[in-house]
């Protein structure tokens, strides 16, 4: 991989503007949070391989320390960048309007960039659940974070296509929080009262092999559109008081991204040996190479759902466009 020259095409998009600003003597250590599954590759291989660090020696920078933490859901990321214990947070579509309202004239946490692209899957095992209408108060809909989660909101908006407008909250009373791995194991073994699962890639795709699972609706049928699956953010004193560190992370995720399109076969194993997941390798490539898995920077058709939490959430800034939400250097 060419890694010099992604650094410096990443960095000239859109951090040059930073290095007006006055010089900084900038981090040495830069703390980095993801979640689990698919949606997460590029940022295993950047810890694997250690990108970022490779890219900051070259921008100058010596040697950074990088470390790694893994969290369920947003809402834990999200505590964590504010209390100061991460730099950077994957997020989805939910998590950062959440953060970004939360923040905005203070410490203004914005998307930085997206990473793929990938449809969220709504998987029921009671058998008498054919719409959202089913479900019962026996029912269960295991979900990363009840109410902040990109699927507690896919949830709602479901729901209000179904029950109408303003019947949005309808089904929250059966949803209860549970990370993709413990959900998994519940829908497979029929543990507890969970019924559902709104989960993610590769958990949801594993569920659907088990007889008596099956997909209800995914994101796509709710939004009518690919939604991004995941949002990289950082605070604006990060992006400004380290201009060359939040560039090498950037670049070390554009050359993350240009693997696993270059050698799919490749980056799934890398996955399967990071993640230590069981999943056969061919199983795991049919889900690689479905085409509605995209691995991208580009951000786009977060619309939909930030308008939607904009009107029926109780936000302090109402934005209007994911635009708002996102530093300028982003691709959209």
């Amino acid at each position: 991989m060419r890694q010099s020259h992604v650094f410096a095409s990443v960095f000239a998009a859109g951090i040059a503007v930073l290095n007006a600003t006055p010089a900084l003597t900038e981090a040495t250590q830069l703390r980095a949070a993801k979640q689990y599954g698919l949606g997460y590759v590029q940022l295993m291989i950047m810890e694997d391989m250690k990108l970022v660090e490779k890219g900051a020696k070259a921008a100058g920078l010596g040697d950074i320390e990088v470390t790694w933490n893994t969290f369920r859901s947003s809402d834990v990321m999200n505590d964590a960048l504010l209390s100061g214990n991460v730099d950077f947070v994957s997020l989805g579509i939910a998590g950062m309007m959440t953060i970004w309202d939360r923040t905005k004239g203070s410490v203004d946490v914005r998307g930085a960039t997206g990473f793929n692209s990938m449809p969220i899957a709504l998987n029921v095992r009671n058998p008498d659940v054919k719409s959202l209408k089913d479900f019962g108060d026996k029912d269960r809909i295991a979900m990363p974070a009840v109410g902040v989660s990109n699927q507690a909101i896919l949830l709602r908006m479901g729901a209000e296509k179904e029950f109408g407008q303003g019947q949005h909250n309808k089904l929250d009373h059966l949803t209860i929080t549970m990370s993709h791995p413990d959900a998994t194991i519940a829908m497979l073994t029929a543990q507890k009262d969970v019924t559902a699962n709104f989960s993610s890639v590769p958990f949801q795709y594993r569920q659907q092999k088990e007889p008596g699972i099956r997909q209800l609706m995914t994101s796509t049928d709710i939004v009518g559109a690919p939604i991004p699956f995941n949002i990289l953010a950082a605070t604006t004193k990060f992006r400004t008081e380290n201009p060359k560190l939040y560039g090498a992370f950037l670049a070390a995720l554009k050359e993350a991204t240009e693997m696993v399109n270059k050698d799919r076969k490749w980056a799934a194993e890398a996955y399967l040996r990071i993640s230590k997941d069981k999943m056969p390798l061919e199983e795991l490539m049919e889900i690689m190479n479905r085409p509605d898995i995209v691995f991208t920077t580009k951000l786009t058709g977060a619309d939909p759902m930030v308008l939607f939490m904009a009107r029926t959430g109780n936000f302090k800034n109402k934005p209007a466009s994911a635009k708002e939400l996102l530093f300028p250097e982003a691709e959209m």
